[in-house]
C-alpha cells in the first residue's frame, strides 16, 4: 500500500480536494478529460491508507461494465483490495437476490432474457405491428420503470413529457404496459429494470435488510451521476442509509440518456439536498488539445457544464468539411484516417462516430475499400457492454472503432472523425423542443471531447439538389 502523501502526489489542486473530502457528502462536477476516475480512486485509496475508509465497507457504482472494471484496475494499481466496484444493475441484482428470501420468503424471480421478444409476442393482441415497434415499446417500458411511471398514469405523464412511440397511440402503449406486466408475472420473470425496483423495494419493505445494508456499506461513491434516473436516485439514498461519506461524480454537459430517464438535476441539486456537502469542480482538461477544447467550449457556451481549461498544446486545427453525399463523406474520412495512419497514428487509436447505427454501413464500406481494418460497435444493451464485429486483417486489437455517439461515451482516441453532423441528424429530426435539442447538443459535445489530438467533423450538403444543411450547432461553434 502506498503512503497517504504518496497517493496525493501528482494530483492537481481540485483532484486533491476530492481525495481529502472524506466523511462528508461531496459532489464533483467533472468535465471530460479532467481526471475524474483518478480523483475518485485516489479518494478511496487515501481513505484506506489513512484508516478513514474500510475497503470492505465501500461500494462504488457506475453505469457500464467497462467503467466498473477500470475502477477495479485503478484501485488494484494503488494497492487497494476489497472495494465493491460494480454497475448499478450488478450491485442491485446481488442485493435483491440475497435479501429477497429474507424479506418475502421466496427466491427472487428469474431475469428475462429479452423484454423486446416478450413485447413482440403481445403486439398481435392489440393489432400493432412494425419492424421496430417491439424494440421501441421495450425502451418505453424501461423509461416508465426508471421514472417510476405506473401504467395507469402513463398517458398523462408521457404526454406531459412529450414522449411518443411511433406506430402506437399513448393509450395503446398503456395497454401494452399492463399486459406486459401481467404476462411477465405469469411466467415468473422480472426484467432488466425490475432489478432496480426490486432492490429498492426490499430495502424499503424489510427493516432487517436495511439494517444489514447499513452495517455492510458505510462509504458510497457514484460515477456518472448526471445520468441517474429517479429510481437510481432513490436506490442511492437507500444504499447511503444513515452514513454521510457519499461522493458523486458527473458532468451535466454529458447527460445524454434522457430517453432512458436520466436527469442531471440530481447532480445539480446534490449540495442542496445534503447538509454540509462540498462541491468541487474539475475543469483542467488533460485529454484534448487546446484546439479541440476550444471547439467544445464554444459549443456549450451558455448551456451549462464546465468551461474546460486545456492542459495540452494547441495541436492541429479541427477540420470541418462538407460533402455532397454520404458516400463521398465516408470516403473522405477514410482518406483522412489513412493519411494519419501513414504518419504514425495506430488504427486502434482512431474512431469514426455517427448519430445512428444505420449510418455505420456506408462508413464500414468506405473503410473496407481502403483496406482499413474496422470494428463496428453495436449498442447491444443498457449495461454498456460493447458487441463488435471486426473487419480487416488485423482484428479488434488494431482496428478503427466505428460507433454511435452514445456508445462513444467514456472512450477516447487520438483521432476522431464525426460524420453526419447535419440538420435532421444532429440534432435528430425527432428532437422536438428545447430540452430534446439541448440533449443533442450534449451528444455532439461528447463526440468532440473523445478526441485527443486529431478531430474531423463533416456533414452532407448539396445546395444544387436541395439536400441537407449543416447542423445549427456548427454555426454556434463558429463554422461557416
Amino acid at each position: 500500500m502506498s503512503s497517504g502523501e504518496g497517493i496525493l502526489e501528482g494530483l492537481d489542486p481540485e483532484q486533491r480536494e476530492v481525495a481529502l473530502a472524506l466523511g462528508r457528502p461531496t459532489a464533483v462536477i467533472a468535465g471530460p478529460g479532467t481526471g475524474k476516475t483518478r480523483a475518485l480512486t485516489s479518494r478511496i485509496a487515501y481513505g484506506v491508507t489513512t484508516g478513514a475508509v474500510d475497503p470492505g465497507a465501500t461500494l462504488a457504482v457506475t453505469f457500464t461494465t467497462r467503467a466498473a472494471a477500470e475502477l477495479r484496475e485503478r484501485l488494484a494499481g494503488l494497492g487497494v483490495a476489497g472495494v465493491q466496484a460494480r454497475t448499478f444493475h450488478s450491485a442491485a441484482l446481488a442485493q435483491a437476490q440475497f435479501f429477497w428470501p429474507l424479506a418475502f420468503g421466496v427466491r427472487l424471480p428469474r431475469v428475462a432474457d429479452s423484454p423486446a421478444r416478450l413485447v413482440a409476442e403481445l403486439l398481435p393482441r392489440f393489432g400493432l405491428d412494425g419492424p421496430y415497434l417491439a424494440r421501441d415499446l421495450a425502451q418505453e417500458i424501461a423509461w416508465t420503470k426508471q421514472s417510476n411511471v405506473v401504467p395507469e398514469r402513463y398517458v398523462a405523464l408521457a404526454t406531459a413529457a412529450g414522449r411518443h412511440v411511433q406506430g402506437a397511440e399513448p393509450a395503446q402503449v398503456a395497454d401494452v404496459l399492463l399486459e406486459y406486466e401481467r404476462v411477465k408475472q405469469g411466467y415468473g420473470l422480472i426484467d432488466f429494470d425490475d432489478i432496480l425496483l426490486c432492490a429498492a423495494a426490499v430495502l424499503e419493505e424489510s427493516e432487517e435488510a436495511a439494517r444489514q445494508m447499513a452495517r455492510r456499506y458505510r462509504h458510497l461513491l457514484v460515477d456518472e451521476f448526471q445520468d441517474v434516473s429517479p429510481i437510481q436516485s432513490r436506490l442511492i439514498e437507500l444504499w447511503r442509509g444513515p452514513h454521510h461519506d457519499v461522493c458523486v461524480v458527473g458532468d451535466p454537459a454529458q447527460t445524454i440518456h434522457g430517453f432512458a430517464g436520466a436527469r442531471s438535476e440530481y447532480l445539480a441539486g446534490f449540495a442542496q439536498r445534503h447538509k454540509g456537502a462540498r462541491r468541487v469542480v474539475l475543469d483542467r482538461d488533460y485529454r484534448s488539445s487546446a484546439a479541440i477544447v476550444g471547439a467544445a467550449n464554444a459549443l456549450m457556451a451558455g448551456h451549462g457544464g464546465v468551461t474546460l481549461r486545456a492542459q495540452r498544446p494547441a495541436g492541429p486545427p479541427v477540420e470541418w468539411a462538407e460533402a455532397r453525399s454520404d458516400q463521398a463523406e465516408a470516403w473522405a474520412v477514410a482518406e483522412w484516417l489513412a493519411d494519419l495512419h501513414a504518419a504514425g497514428t495506430p488504427w486502434r487509436q482512431m474512431a469514426v462516430l455517427y448519430r445512428a447505427h444505420s449510418q455505420s454501413g456506408v462508413v464500414a464500406a468506405a473503410l473496407a475499400e481502403r483496406d482499413i481494418p474496422c470494428r463496428v460497435v453495436t449498442p447491444s444493451d443498457r449495461l454498456g457492454g460493447d458487441a463488435g464485429q471486426a473487419g480487416g486483417r488485423e482484428g479488434d486489437g488494431a482496428a478503427v472503432t466505428c460507433c454511435t455517439l452514445h456508445s462513444a461515451k467514456g472512450r477516447e482516441w487520438d483521432a476522431v472523425g464525426i460524420v453526419g453532423v447535419s440538420e435532421g441528424s444532429v440534432p435528430h429530426v425527432r428532437a422536438v423542443g428545447r430540452e430534446a435539442v439541448d440533449e443533442e447538443r450534449r451528444l455532439l459535445y461528447v463526440g468532440l471531447t473523445r478526441a485527443r489530438r486529431h478531430l474531423r467533423v463533416s456533414w452532407v450538403c448539396d445546395p444544387y439538389l436541395g439536400v441537407g444543411a449543416p447542423s445549427r450547432f456548427l454555426g454556434e461553434i463558429g463554422v461557416r
